[in-house]
């Protein structure tokens, strides 16, 4: 369950990365998202949609932190745990 989790994962922050730069990126597991300038405030609030609506799960504001957030490990974690 946890390969079809980070395969969703990777492809919706893929899509936004694409969407935003009209670039196909490599991302690695435990590169910092936000401080490598990858997704910004704005594509945050996109992937908190897209998650939301992918898992149907709930990602309040308070959830949106480095902890959660910052790598792709960082973030099927967090999907991961929403969902058991």
């Amino acid at each position: 369950m946890l390969d079809s989790i980070a395969d969703k994962v990777i492809a919706i922050i893929s899509g936004i990365v694409k969407e935003a730069t009209g670039i196909d990126i490599q991302l690695t597991d435990d590169q910092s998202l936000i401080d490598s300038g990858i997704i910004d405030s704005l594509s945050i609030v996109t992937m908190m949609k897209q998650l939301q609506t992918e898992f149907n799960i709930e990602i309040s504001a308070g959830d949106i932190t480095l902890d959660n957030f910052d790598t792709l490990d960082a973030i099927i974690h967090f999907v991961s745990g929403r969902l058991e």
